[in-house]
């Protein structure tokens, strides 16, 4: 089984379209295929685009989130809402090291110049 799991593997990476259903896989093998498609179709779209579509269905008050339907996908805004929480996490995380590396650097800056300010002043 883990044999054609790996086989399989680059067909899965990309989803470039919607796999065809299989009889013969379980049906939570096909919904973890779907969930994938989803995150990767919602990754293509950007988080600030997503965040914003989501934000009118949830004014909207629909439970299904259509803008992914030119991929034939319509994933609940409650999975939507996880992508995003995730995707945030993700995104903070990626820039939490640059972020404090430079706020170290400008203090260690600014207490040199500091202490360069006394000596010569």
């Amino acid at each position: 089984m883990l044999d054609t799991l790996f086989a399989n593997t680059p067909q899965a990476e990309g989803f470039p379209h919607p796999q065809p259903v299989d009889d013969s896989l379980p049906a939570i093998v096909v919904k973890a295929q779907e969930d994938a498609r989803c995150r990767l179709a919602l990754a293509r779209l950007g988080y600030y685009k997503v965040r914003s579509e989501y934000a009118r269905h949830k004014r909207e008050g629909t439970d299904t989130f259509l803008g992914l339907g030119h991929e034939s996908l319509w994933p609940t805004t409650d999975f939507v809402y996880n992508w995003l929480r995730d995707e945030r996490r993700r995104i903070i995380a990626r820039a939490r090291w640059p972020f404090l590396v430079t706020m170290l650097a400008t203090i260690v800056a600014g207490l040199a110049f500091a202490v360069a300010a006394t000596f010569l002043g």
